[in-house]
């Protein structure tokens, strides 16, 4: 391992060499000239984050005027970070925090305290604008990446259920108006190697289509001692398509078809020792993966004319997946898991705005329907003698309506009002079997035909005040919704449901930006109560799990986020994050109060510190060089409601050094640097404790090239 970190140092500092050795004596005055500070050098660009506007708020409006709590990681910022999925923005993102499980089936995110581990989630994701239910779906990889926007709050008001921590949303490059060739390699130790290859190519003046896919292979960070096999191995292929054709000037269409296959060895859980901390190395003897097939197409249609824009997005999505876990994690034969199942998931939103001078209102209306077939099959006993199968057959559906109004200049001049309302109504069923196979002989334990339904009314105020063209106040009143359901594992009748939780999220900030905008920075207070929160807890045999209703929580905290260009050369970005996740009411059981104790899964304080450094050099060898040095902390975080078990703070540094000349780059790029030694999950089940250790240090080489 030492061996490993020094290379990877070693690569670093020589790319490092290489860069401030480069002559730039040989330059011609002019472009020394081209070095100076001016007053145009000095603004930033207009792609950076204080020029754009936040697509997913849809609202018309400048960041900085937008009265959420938002952040936005744009192209050049995803590759020069090494963003490859949403993993990564754990702790990038103020009080974001996405765990590691062990696979892609079970990836929650949380946000300020709030989400969920199993079952539907509680921060909602789209991608180009395509809602994604379920969280087998969350961990998917990067590539082609336009922006990532993040929006921390309930956004149940535009957005409908399960969006109580905030909203991700993910763009794709888009093909409009572009020609080109995109080829791309990676090689790096610990088996990585990956291939990319994307098309653009226009068909005549009114249509744009790009074919693109890539290829992900990982031999894995941890061995399994017993079959001396790495234990995390993956490869990931994934392929997208999109054709953008403009009917006319009022009328365009964006069709995206994607594809991800994925074959992953998961689940390197160790055991832990509680009174020592020590972690002992993966030894299950049952090989354990997760294998999925994902599939989604949207169909976004917009029509624009004058001061009115409708836009009606269809969507399909296709899940078919299978896990299997060594679920004691020993070299004894004593559980063994298999779980296939598959999904199949249709939505459809039509949406108008009417932009006044003075108003700019929203409505619409969303559907959707889901169903989900999964079969749970447990060995179990001497042998796996005994077999437990459980089927289910699960659909939900639900319908919403929706309606926000931007009242500018009420009352008076910079003061903007915007007042929004949802109804949403929903309908979930399930038909349960469950059956044991003993000695051979089939023995129906149990089946039930159960539905429930749901329906919510979730309000939003926000009001906000542009004290000067640097200057913005807001705050906001906002109703969070998560939906309830039927546990996948319980035990007893009573344990088959658990309820809908809700929540009041308040929240004031500002936003700023000073000295010709070569400094921007926004600070957010927020404060949640919410009522009925869902809690993971294990079932009482301790072979799986299930959501329980808590009395009552709450989660207050801050948000910062200072970013400071103060040339073209240098930009120094420092996010943090600070959030206190309670139960104020929280009777477990009659002998356990857990009222006081802190919310798993809430990091204290999560920390970013990147430098950017963009270097012109304009010889015959290279055009410039870019440096990027970040630095993530997080923590501390408990494991579980008892807060038994913690993570105490820890941060991560990483690094990349690009090489530029005309359309081809060269990067060198560490992660983890120093190697440090933290636990991304730990658990406690069937009698042990169980951690997984976060990815050690690496490293890599990118070599990409544009035709």
């Amino acid at each position: 391992m030492k061996i490993k970190i020094a290379q990877s140092t070693i690569l670093f500092l020589i790319s490092v060499l290489i860069l401030t050795s480069t002559p730039l004596k040989g330059q011609k005055s002019h472009d020394d000239e081209k070095m100076l500070v001016s007053l145009d050098s000095l603004n930033f660009p207009t792609v950076h984050l204080g020029e754009v506007v936040i697509k997913s708020a849809r609202e018309k409006r400048p960041l900085q005027e937008l009265p959420i709590s938002t952040s936005l990681i744009p192209a050049n910022q995803i590759e020069q970070e090494q963003v490859t999925g949403l993993t990564d923005l754990t702790s990038r993102v103020p009080n974001l925090y996405m765990p590691s499980y062990g696979s892609k089936l079970t990836s929650p995110i949380y946000i300020r305290g709030i989400g969920s581990r199993i079952n539907s989630p509680a921060v909602g994701l789209y991608v180009d604008n395509v809602p994604q239910f379920d969280k087998s779906s969350f961990d998917f990889e990067f590539y082609n990446i336009e922006r990532v926007e993040v929006l921390r709050g309930p956004q149940g008001t535009m957005y409908g259920r399960n969006n109580m921590g905030g909203l991700i949303h993910v763009y794709t490059q888009s093909p409009e108006k572009t020609q080109n060739v995109t080829a791309e390699m990676e090689f790096g130790d610990y088996g990585r190697h990956n291939f990319g290859l994307t098309f653009n190519q226009p068909l005549g003046e009114k249509t744009d289509l790009q074919v693109g896919g890539q290829y992900r292979n990982q031999d894995g960070y941890f061995e399994n001692i017993f079959s001396g096999k790495m234990a995390d191995k993956m490869d990931v292929f994934n392929a997208r398509a999109r054709i953008i054709h403009r009917w006319n000037e009022n009328f365009k269409t964006d069709l995206i078809v994607s594809t991800e296959e994925s074959k992953q060895d998961g689940y390197p859980y160790g055991i832990i020792d509680p009174s020592t901390n020590q972690l002992q190395p993966v030894n299950y003897n049952e090989p354990s993966g997760y294998d999925r097939n994902l599939t989604t197409a949207g169909l976004v249609n917009s029509w624009t004319k004058n001061d009115l824009t409708i836009n009606a997005t269809t969507s399909a999505q296709y899940i078919d997946d299978k896990q299997t876990i060594d679920q004691d994690f020993t070299p004894d034969s004593r559980y063994i898991v298999s779980q296939p199942q598959t999904q199949l998931i249709f939505s459809q939103e039509v949406s108008a705005t009417l932009d006044r001078e003075k108003t700019e209102t929203t409505f619409g209306v969303f559907g959707f329907f889901q169903s989900l077939d999964k079969n749970v099959n447990v060995g179990t006993g001497p042998g796996y003698s005994t077999e437990i199968r459980k089927d289910y057959d699960h659909t939900n559906m639900g319908l919403a309506f929706f309606a926000q109004t931007n009242l500018k200049s009420f009352l008076f001049d910079k003061l903007s009002v915007t007042p929004g309302i949802r109804i949403d109504w929903e309908k979930n069923t399930q038909d349960y079997y469950y059956d044991m196979i003993r000695d051979g002989q089939l023995i129906p334990v149990d089946s039930t035909d159960s539905d429930m339904k749901f329906s919510e009314i979730l309000p939003r105020i926000s009001i906000d005040y542009q004290v000067s063209n640097a200057f913005n106040i807001y705050g906001s009143l906002t109703k969070g919704y998560k939906t309830g359901g039927f546990n996948s594992t319980f035990e007893r009748p009573q344990d088959q449901t658990f309820d809908a939780e809700h929540s009041w999220s308040y929240e004031a900030g500002l936003k700023s930006k000073w000295m010709l905008n070569l400094l921007r920075f926004s600070i957010t207070g927020f404060y949640i109560d919410w009522k009925n929160q869902q809690i993971y807890q294990p079932v009482p045999s301790g072979r799986g799990s299930m959501l329980k209703n808590a009395g009552r929580s709450e989660s207050k905290g801050l948000e910062a986020e200072l970013t400071i260009r103060p040339n073209k050369i240098l930009e120094t970005t420092i996010n943090t994050g600070y959030t206190e996740a309670t139960f104020l009411e929280y009777q477990k059981n009659d002998s356990t109060d857990l009222s006081g104790n802190y919310l798993p899964y809430a990091p204290h304080l999560t920390l970013y510190a990147g430098q950017n450094i963009h270097i012109p050099i304009n010889n015959w060898l290279l055009d410039n060089a870019r440096i990027n040095i970040n630095y993530q902390g997080t923590g501390k975080l408990y494991w579980d409601d008892e807060n038994s078990a913690s993570q105490e703070y820890y941060g991560v540094w990483n690094a990349s050094v690009t090489f530029r000349r005309k359309n081809t780059s060269l990067s060198f790029r560490s992660r983890n640097i120093f190697d440090k030694n933290y636990q991304v999950f730990r658990f406690s089940a069937l009698g042990n404790n169980y951690a997984q250790r976060g990815i050690p240090a690496n490293f890599s080489v990118q070599l990409k090239v544009m035709f």
